[in-house]
């Protein structure tokens, strides 16, 4: 882990930062792979930032930001109703019709 966290900060320190900034993917996925490596040894955010030379709190989003899309599973269940939302957070609520489910996504955005 050691030697990925001095890739991650050589690529840091040569990239033009500022606040508001955005990632590039890429370098979203390594921030990602090191942040979670680190925490799952123990490590908090702040600790993690610190190390990398982020805040800890960017560190933590996008660590836990779903990276794009995600594999789904569609079942076709004889007894379901309605239209079913999972959110990328884990929320599921089901039951909903058209126009439910427009409304939901509406307050969401």
């Amino acid at each position: 882990m050691e030697n990925e966290v001095r890739k991650l900060c050589a690529t840091l320190a040569r990239r033009k930062g500022g606040r508001g900034r955005r990632f590039a993917p890429e370098l979203r996925r390594q921030i990602s792979a090191v942040g979670r490596g680190l925490r799952n040894e123990g490590q908090s955010w702040f600790r993690i930032g610190r190390e990398i030379g982020l805040p800890g709190e960017t560190v933590r989003r996008v660590c836990e930001t779903a990276p794009g899309f995600v594999a789904v599973k569609v079942v076709d269940e004889a007894g379901s109703r309605g239209l079913v939302v999972v959110a990328p957070s884990g929320y599921r609520v089901e039951g909903l019709d058209v126009a439910m489910v427009v409304a939901l996504l509406a307050r969401l955005a």
